[in-house]
């Protein structure tokens, strides 16, 4: 649809990609299930169910899917997000944005704008959908790209915001890249702060300005989110939703189902029993 394209893509087993010589669009993946892995300039980073990645013209070398893995591909052409970024900037960018590979979607920038695109998917895929009237269509995907603009962090974000909001500081990076990297581990306030090199209180308000939420509750929802996609993945004849709560940190089994259910809309033992 004019500047845009849209795929939504599953595979029955694990694949390989070589892009070869890239692609000349921005693409946005957007994991609905399973784990992909990108690999970029020479490293991978990985991404499961809610997460979603972002690479520039030419800069994504391959990719690989595990089995059942289903994702949301949304490609922008060059020209168009960068005369996007031009006009909203007042001025000829010189410099293509630079993106980082992965967006982080508890801002509130990002979440707005995946639930943007899954509705856009919703309409896109739908022959009676309004998307597919020019009138509607039309302006939808261009919000859609400035949306992208705000809601991912790049090396222009920070001169969009009329307030001069600066992206995430280096601490508040760090802490993120801990709590990512060991969220099964039994992590505390004080440590990832002292190991951030901040106080407690310069955390919290990183957190609060920037993610628009807390440090120990960006590490639950991360816990939240592997856990259900150890679920997914587990065998229910040898695991337990028990060994999979308090292998993520949960000690209460009854307000690990509670949050379970609320955000993925079933019981932890449903999901597990699905691979059965």
């Amino acid at each position: 649809m004019g500047p845009v394209t849209l795929s939504d893509m599953a595979v029955g087993s694990d694949m390989s990609l070589d892009c070869g010589e890239g692609c000349a669009a921005y693409r946005v993946f957007l994991v609905r299930s399973g784990r992909l892995e990108w690999t970029n300039r020479g490293s991978s980073v990985s991404g499961v169910a809610g997460t979603a990645a972002v690479y520039a013209p030419n800069s994504l070398a391959a990719v690989h899917w595990d089995a059942d893995a289903e994702v949301l591909l949304f490609k922008i052409d060059r020209p168009a997000v960068e005369e996007a970024l031009s006009d909203a900037l007042g001025r000829e960018v010189t410099s293509p944005p630079d993106f980082e590979p992965l967006m982080l979607i508890n801002t509130a920038p990002a979440r707005n704008w995946i639930n943007m695109l899954r509705l856009f998917a919703d309409q896109f895929f739908h022959p009676d959908g309004l998307l597919n009237e020019p009138l509607v269509g039309k302006p939808f995907v261009d919000s859609l790209i400035r949306g992208f603009l705000l809601a991912t962090e790049h090396s222009h974000r920070e001169a969009l915001f009329e307030d001069g909001q600066p992206v995430a500081p280096r601490a508040i990076r760090a802490a993120i890249d801990i709590i990512e990297a060991e969220a099964h581990l039994p992590l505390t306030l004080s440590s990832i702060a002292a190991r951030s090199q901040v106080s407690v209180r310069s955390l919290q308000d990183g957190f609060k300005r920037h993610l628009g939420t807390s440090p120990m509750t960006y590490l639950r929802d991360v816990r939240l989110r592997r856990a259900h996609q150890a679920l997914l993945e587990s065998d229910p004849s040898t695991v337990t939703v028990a060994s999979v709560a308090y292998h993520w940190g949960f000690t209460n089994l009854g307000r690990f189902a509670a949050a379970h259910a609320a955000r993925y809309s079933e019981p932890p033992v449903k999901t597990l029993r699905r691979t059965a």
